[in-house]
């Protein structure tokens, strides 16, 4: 950690940093973030969405959010990102397409939508919602589905 911080030019700064082990048992490093940000599909992102505010920028300036007052109007709704995983159990090489608008007309409110190159990733995409509690269900379905209904081959 510290040649990294050295070469990188960084002290006194909160990252976390995944480790792979080598077949002789050295620790690698493979990817490191600033703390609590993550990468590719992050919760920082979602916060944006939901809660209307930079974290990064109050990690910067050291300003701490105000949850009263952001949660005021937010009693009843829930923020999520959903990753869409090939769950299919279907090669990516046999799916011709993935039925973007079929899914997106599952949620009640999208705030932001992702998609991925499947043949590329093992994802089709990267879904930030806003869903009322009553309407919770389509959560739970989006759980449960392997997403075979939004695939053609």
């Amino acid at each position: 950690m510290y040649k990294i911080g050295t070469l990188a030019k960084i002290k006194n700064f909160p990252l976390h940093v995944e480790l792979r082990r080598n077949k002789d048992g050295v620790l690698l490093p493979i990817e490191i973030n600033p703390m609590r940000f993550g990468g590719w599909c992050t919760t920082a992102d979602l916060t944006y969405r939901a809660y209307g505010f930079n974290p990064y920028l109050y990690y910067y300036n050291q300003k701490k959010p105000d949850w009263e007052e952001i949660l005021t109007d937010k009693k009843d709704e829930l923020y999520s990102i959903v990753v869409l995983d090939n769950s299919t159990g279907i090669s990516t090489n046999r799916i011709k397409s993935f039925d973007y608008e079929k899914l997106l007309s599952k949620f009640e409110e999208v705030l932001e939508f992702r998609m991925i190159d499947f043949h590329k990733y093992p994802v089709f995409g990267f879904l930030f919602t806003k869903t009322k509690k009553e309407n919770i269900e389509e959560l739970h379905y989006m759980l449960s589905s392997d997403l075979k209904e939004f695939i053609v081959c």
